[in-house]
């Protein structure tokens, strides 16, 4: 089986066209939007209708915590505060509806292997603001987290936001498709193993 996984967009309709393309190229049977549709891009309206439409597994990161509920689950964002009650102001109630159906995470078992998809690490994923802040990747939180039982019980969980392809422990990290020099991850396993690469953005 094949999954492929990519993350932030961040408006950059011509990179959301171009993961796509390639996902269906290499003939992908499970493909999984890790989050981040808005911010930084002009056409994030644009690739939020493109993802609407596509019938892929789309998840929920902090940027559509912020189109949702404002930036007040966040107080490290007041700065992004007009951004993004602009969204909000522009978001017909079917986007809407989209934005908040859409999950915080997915997991599946693919040939005996358990695999879980999620924007980042969870803090608690019960809270207004679920995922562990970015200082977590510097203060050694990130690396508890990952050692920590809710996370080895996986055999790959892989992350997005931090805009960085790296791997900790089982935790597979992946860049930000919208952003230059990034790459998506495609996932195979079989009933004899697990393994990914690395597909450049062209």
């Amino acid at each position: 089986m094949k999954i492929a996984v990519f993350s932030d967009i961040h408006g950059n309709l011509k990179a959301l066209k171009t993961v796509l393309r390639q996902i269906g190229e290499r003939n992908a049977d499970l493909t999984v939007f890790l989050g981040d549709i808005f911010q930084r891009g002009n056409e994030e309206f644009e690739c939020l209708e493109l993802l609407k439409e596509s019938g892929i597994i789309c998840l929920k990161g902090n940027c559509e915590l912020y189109a949702e509920h404002g930036v007040d689950v966040d107080p490290d964002v007041e700065h992004l505060r007009e951004y993004y009650d602009g969204i909000r102001s522009r978001l017909t109630a079917e986007q809407t509806e989209f934005i908040s159906n859409m999950p915080l995470f997915y997991e599946t078992e693919c040939c005996g292997h358990k695999m879980r998809f999620s924007h980042f690490l969870f803090l608690d994923v019960d809270a207004p603001y679920p995922f562990l802040p970015l200082s977590s990747l510097k203060n050694g939180d990130f690396d508890k987290a990952c050692l920590s039982a809710e996370v080895k019980k996986y055999d790959l969980a892989a992350v997005g936001h931090s805009h960085q392809n790296f791997v900790n422990e089982n935790v597979v990290s992946v860049s930000a498709a919208g952003l230059e020099g990034a790459s998506w991850l495609l996932i195979e396993a079989d009933e004899k193993s697990l393994s990914y690469e690395r597909i450049s953005i062209e």
